[in-house]
Formats: C-alpha cells, sequence, structure tokens
C-alpha cells in the first residue's frame, strides 16, 4: 500500500486486525439477528472500526416484551401504539426466533410443551400494500444467512410459505383480506397479527392454538377493530377479574428515538397529520377512542358488583322493541344519594306478553322486590291509532294488572346521551353511574358505541345499540329520588258508604 498524505502505511498486525473486521462485518451484515443485543467491548471496538452500525439492542418497550415471553404463564400478547414504535420489527423477530426454538443472539431457549417443528402464523393486511412492503422485507431483514431457508410463493406472488431446514418449523403469511373460513383447520404454536384483524379471523386463528397450548401476539396500531381493546387489551375471566395471561406492552413513536429514528423525523412526521391522528400514530393512543359515544365509560370504574338494591330506590324500566330481534329491557336504580345503579337487564326473544312477564318476574322476585317509578318503551311499538292488539297495549295491560304504567320513550337522542356522559363523570371529577357487572350487554354496548365518522352520528358496531337506547331514555327521564309515601288510617273515622 503507498503512503498517501499523512496517512501512515498499515503494519501487518493492523492489516490482519482489519482482515478480521472486514470477515467479522460481513457476518453480521449477513446475520443481523445475532446482533440484537448489546455488544461486548471487543465487538464495540470492531463496529466502530467498521464506520457502520451493526448491533441493534431493543428499545425499552420490545425489551418488556422479550422478558415476558419467556414467561409461560402468558398467552396472549399486545405490543400497540404509535407508528413507527418497532411493531413489525419485533414482531418479525419474534416469529422467526419461534421457528429456530431460541433467540439466535444469545443461545437462550424458547419455553415449548413439545419437541415437534413449530408452526407459526403471520397475519397481515392487504397482499401488495402490507405483506410485500412491510412484512416480508422484515423477515429477510431478521433471518440469518448461515441458516437454510426454503420459501414457496402463492398465487399471488409472494414468499407465503417459509421452512426452517435446521428444525422443520413453518411460517405461513396470510392475508385479512381472505375469507375467516380459510383460517380455520389449521393448529399451531404462534399467531402474529401485524395490525388488527378482524374478529372472526383473530377466532379462527385462535381456534388452531389449542392441541398446542400456543400463543398469540397482536402487533398494532389501534386505528379500528375496537373490539381488541375490549376483548384482548383488557380481556377479563368469566368472574370480571383480569386475565393475568395477557401481556400488554404500549409503544410510543418517541421510544424508539435512537433505535432507527430520530427526533426530527417525527417531527416532520407529525407534520403531515391531523390532531386526531396524532394521538394514535404518535402517542399510541387508539383512534376510535376520540369516536366512543361514550368515552368516559371505564370497565374498571363503572362497572360494580351486583348488590342488592335499597327498597326505596326507585327503579325505572326501559323497554326496546324490535320485530325480529331480541328484546332489550334495562332497570335504572335511583338510590337516595342521587347514584344511579343498571341493576338488571333481559335480552330475549318472545312476544309482547312474555317480554312483559319476564319483567313483572324480576320486580316481585325476592332477591329484588323493586320500588317501581317509570315503565317508558320505544315509540315503535305504539301504532299510529289506538288498538288493543299493538305491542305497547298488550304490555300496558299486563303490567297495568300490577299497577305499573306504560309510557312512550323520548327520541331525544342526543341530548340523552349527553346526559349519561354527564352521570358518567360529573362535575365534582366522579361518577353518579354504574352498571352491575351482572349486565354484561349493557357493558358491552357501551364500551363499542361510536360515531360514524362521516356523518358524526352514534351508530353502532354491528348495530348492536339496544341497550343503550334504553340507557339513553332513561337518562332523559331526570328521575329524583323521593321518599315512599305512607299512609296511616288508623285515626280515621270508620265510615259506611
Amino acid at each position: 500500500m503507498s503512503n498517501t498524505g499523512n496517512t501512515a502505511p498499515m503494519t501487518p498486525q493492523e492489516r490482519a486486525f482489519a482482515d478480521q473486521v472486514a470477515i467479522w462485518a460481513k457476518h453480521m451484515q449477513d446475520n443481523r439477528i445475532y446482533g440484537f443485543r448489546l455488544p461486548t467491548e471487543a465487538e464495540r471496538v470492531a463496529e466502530a472500526a467498521t464506520g457502520e452500525r451493526l448491533f441493534m439492542q431493543p428499545n425499552p418497550r420490545q425489551a418488556d416484551l422479550l422478558t415476558a415471553w419467556m414467561d409461560p404463564k402468558y398467552k396472549v400478547f399486545t405490543f400497540t401504539g404509535g407508528n413507527r414504535g418497532g411493531k413489525t420489527f419485533i414482531g418479525s423477530c419474534i416469529g422467526e426466533s419461534t421457528l429456530f426454538g431460541k433467540w439466535l443472539w444469545d443461545d437462550v431457549r424458547l419455553p415449548f410443551k413439545h419437541r415437534y417443528p413449530r408452526k407459526v402464523r403471520y397475519v397481515g393486511q392487504g397482499w401488495e400494500s402490507h405483506i410485500k412492503a412491510v412484512i416480508i422485507p422484515a423477515l429477510k431483514f431478521w433471518w440469518p444467512a448461515n441458516r437454510p431457508l426454503e420459501t414457496k410463493k402463492n398465487n399471488q406472488g409472494v414468499d407465503a410459505i417459509w421452512k426452517d431446514l435446521a428444525t422443520g418449523s413453518t411460517l405461513e403469511i396470510m392475508s385479512t383480506s381472505q375469507s375467516s373460513d380459510v383460517f380455520e383447520g389449521w393448529h399451531g404454536d404462534l399467531v402474529i397479527y401485524d395490525e388488527p384483524p378482524p374478529r372472526d379471523i383473530r377466532v379462527a386463528c385462535a381456534r388452531g392454538l389449542i392441541d398446542r397450548n400456543g400463543r398469540e401476539l397482536f402487533c398494532a396500531t389501534l386505528l379500528k377493530e375496537a373490539w381488541i381493546h375490549r376483548e384482548v387489551i383488557k380481556a377479563r375471566n368469566e368472574d370480571g377479574t383480569p386475565d393475568l395471561s395477557v401481556f400488554n406492552v404500549t409503544c410510543q413513536i418517541w421510544d424508539n428515538v435512537g433505535y432507527g429514528i430520530t427526533k426530527e423525523g417525527i417531527e416532520q412526521f407529525s407534520k403531515s397529520l391531523k390532531p386526531e391522528e396524532r394521538a394514535a400514530r404518535l402517542d399510541g393512543k387508539p383512534s376510535y377512542m376520540s369516536t366512543l359515544v361514550f368515552p368516559r365509560f371505564q370497565r374498571e370504574l363503572h362497572v360494580k358488583p351486583a348488590f342488592k338494591i335499597p327498597l326505596d330506590a326507585i327503579v325505572d324500566i326501559s323497554i326496546d322493541f324490535h320485530p325480529s330481534k331480541k328484546w332489550a329491557v334495562v332497570f335504572l336504580a335511583t338510590t337516595r344519594n342521587g347514584f344511579k345503579y343498571v341493576c338488571n337487564e333481559i335480552w330475549e326473544h318472545g312476544n309482547p306478553k312474555y317480554i312483559a312477564e319476564q319483567i313483572l318476574r324480576i320486580i316481585e322476585h325476592k332477591d329484588n322486590q323493586y320500588r317501581i317509578g317509570r315503565c317508558i318503551i320505544d315509540p315503535l311499538a305504539k301504532s299510529g291509532t289506538d288498538n288493543d292488539s299493538d305491542v305497547y297495549s298488550i304490555i300496558e295491560q299486563v303490567l297495568g294488572s300490577h299497577n305499573i304504567s306504560l309510557d312512550v320513550a323520548s327520541k331525544d337522542k342526543d341530548n340523552g346521551i349527553a346526559l349519561v356522559n354527564n352521570l358518567l363523570w360529573t362535575e365534582n371529577d366522579m361518577p353518579s353511574l354504574w352498571v352491575f357487572d351482572t349486565c354484561p350487554m349493557t357493558i358491552k354496548q357501551i364500551e363499542d358505541l361510536m360515531y360514524d365518522a362521516d356523518s358524526l352520528k352514534p351508530t353502532a358496531v354491528k348495530v348492536d345499540d339496544d341497550f343503550t337506547e334504553c340507557l339513553y331514555r332513561l337518562a332523559l327521564l331526570d328521575t329524583q329520588w323521593f321518599p315512599p309515601k305512607s299512609f296511616d288510617i288508623s285515626n280515621q273515622r270508620s265510615m259506611m258508604l
């Protein structure tokens, strides 16, 4: 080597070291997954000599997920949050590591209850826009060149089947654009969802995890599919207690600064977003939360274990009628201190007489003994002319025989919704409305009801809004507690009529 400028020629030792660094750097470039950790001091020196970043240790949120992954008690994992938080990055890494059976960067084996080749399903969205553009490059980034791989293309031209020839383990890539029927009949160890899947696809995939006691990993920015927040992130056991087999990680785009992105890049990206988009794409707050009709409802705060309603509480009843769907009936109690409790519900098919009788059974049950205030019904139950055969009249006759009057409910939906939200969180920074945990349909529909993004009108997920309609109509009654009236006739004179 000739001496140019002030650069001294390399000694034989320096040249030998440079050659070794070049060989090592080429190995690390071809096998990135081995560098998913902090480098040793010697590796740090060698990395600096290459002038290239060869080690990409997990960001703090990814590290939390990797630590929890080693605990067998967790079966469902969520890694949700803002864009560029490293969700696909960590999802593809875990997917391939499951095939290998261990973390290649530190040779630690992953927990499995069998010795068969592992089977992983990776679910993306559009074949061109998402799977080809995002998922496939991430999988290729992590796959080590020194590990034999066999891939097969599907009819979309995508490498949809990956087989690790060292273990025989396979990874299958699927798209949410496929019918949910296609996802049936599979069994495996892990399902990874890159971005939110429809619920029916999740159910079909989860069924295939039963045989091997498999796991699920949701890596998503929650722009839609609100059921994931309710049924996965906030999963509950049948008794209402938190499901401790679920591990949740929420990341912000800022968590990945210094781990592949820069603050300046985020600020430039932020300029292209609307204010409501920034919450979801930068801070990881689900965007559908901004369209919830009852955003103040929190399951941990507003759902109470059922207790016996005081005898002096006033219980109002709202009936939602539909000619083909189930009837929805909500019972709302107002107690002496002004607090309100959804204390019972009915969700059944039946004719008007049967539903009215079911209401009476609840009212007169020995564990209830409700003091009834007002009973209201959907205006559609009453025909345009007075007759004895419409829904309203039939129910009125049955309830009237027990001294319960029936009125037509108000149609003022907007004010009713506003009143419910005011009850969920009052000006005194506390709730005055709760729902018993024995009323699951009311809870579900309060959590699901959303405004249509275009019309800004309340519309429900899968048009299930019967119980919320009952609730806002009850709120419009604005029932105020008053003491029961008692009549003392002991001092009255007897009269002969």
